[in-house]
């Protein structure tokens, strides 16, 4: 059996953007991926603004909560398979520092996303569009199933075919 893909958001502070990258992915396709993230300086908790966007119809929010990233890089932290970085700071991290080797992206939002009136809104649709190229393009399929084939005889066949 494949494992999940697992993989780490990035940003500075894990109050806004990686909180809305990993919730997305983990709902959109928590079949798949394993989802993560962390700050390079935590804050204290996750900005009001992002648990709004997700607040409707988004479960597991419980499991969001800022964290550090060195978290992620002691010889106990799982080892991921992506790292994305959401803002210039957290693309400088020395990927060295994880476990295997992770392939990176960073991904650039817009100046939207930075504006003060529905900067968090704006971060959020842009993020779900990431999320959802991001599976298109790396969910790997799950091994197929094969199952044997059943013989039977005639008149079993046509039992079960019958219903009795």
């Amino acid at each position: 059996m494949t494992r999940k893909q697992r993989v780490l958001f990035l940003c500075r502070d894990n109050a806004a953007l990686s909180i809305l990258a990993e919730a997305l992915l983990r709902e959109l396709d928590g079949l798949h991926f394993d989802a993560f993230s962390a700050g390079l300086e935590p804050a204290d908790k996750v900005h009001a603004a992002a648990m709004g966007e997700l607040r409707h119809g988004f479960s597991s929010l419980e499991l969001l909560n800022p964290k550090s990233w060195l978290e992620f890089t002691s010889e106990w932290a799982p080892q991921m398979d992506y790292v994305v970085t959401l803002c210039d700071e957290s693309a400088r991290v020395d990927m060295r520092a994880f476990h295997g080797i992770p392939k990176w992206c960073h991904w650039t939002l817009t100046p939207s996303a930075y504006a003060a009136a529905g900067a968090v809104e704006n971060a959020f649709w842009q993020i779900l569009k990431r999320v959802e190229d991001f599976i298109a393009a790396e969910r790997r399929p799950w091994p197929s199933l094969k199952l044997p084939v059943a013989s039977c005889t005639s008149d079993a066949c046509d039992l079960l075919l019958s219903g009795q």
